[in-house]
């Protein structure tokens, strides 16, 4: 399963992913108002929960830094 993200908030390069979206293993990520990131992207469940948890107005997240999501598939 594919988490859906709109964009990265680009003002400090994170990504807010809610806490209740991630799963044990891989976890991959489509952006889908973000041109610049076309592909699937993935970050690793250990990497995800060490991020710091914050409010992106409604509810709780993962401030997940943009440098620790690698390329899983290209999509041309």
């Amino acid at each position: 399963m594919c988490i859906e993200i709109r964009q990265p908030r680009w003002k400090d390069r994170v990504v807010l992913i809610a806490t209740y979206k991630v799963g044990k293993g891989k976890n991959l990520v489509k952006f889908t108002q973000a041109k610049s990131l076309p592909d699937i992207y993935s970050c690793d469940y250990r990497d995800i929960v060490r991020c710091p948890i914050q409010s992106n107005g409604t509810i709780d997240c993962y401030a997940v830094p943009l440098s620790l999501f690698k390329t899983e598939r290209r999509i041309s």
